[in-house]
């Protein structure tokens, strides 16, 4: 499975609940190549967090994953950093004029109050 960078204060019995049902999820959506392209990913993105190194600009192997495994990657390590599922992808244009993606968390005002 996936290892590495855990938030801290985290309850570990419900993060490891919903990540590992996630990836389940996502090993049932990719072949074994594909899946394990993307483990390798992330655990690359966990080691340099591991290492201390919190700003994380690029994707490791960006320009090996295909833009539907960059949509996973993100997905996958938001999954790993938050806990929960809330969150989703909206697609963002570069300053190049290439695209890209942004996770954005699912919010909810609970106070009722319009925005």
């Amino acid at each position: 499975m996936v290892s590495g960078y855990r938030p801290p204060d985290r309850d570990d019995d419900r993060e490891a609940d919903v990540l590992g049902t996630y990836l389940e999820d996502v090993r049932d959506r990719l072949d074994g190549e594909r899946f394990e392209v993307l483990v390798r990913a992330v655990q690359s993105t966990c080691a340099l967090l591991e290492e201390g190194d919190r700003t994380v600009l690029e994707v490791p192997g960006d320009h090996g994953l295909a833009p539907d495994l960059q949509r996973e990657y993100l997905s996958l390590m938001a999954v790993m950093i938050t806990g929960h599922l809330d969150h989703h992808l909206i697609e963002v244009a570069a300053p190049d004029g290439g695209k890209g993606w942004a996770v954005v968390e699912n919010t909810v005002d609970l106070t009722g109050r319009e925005p």
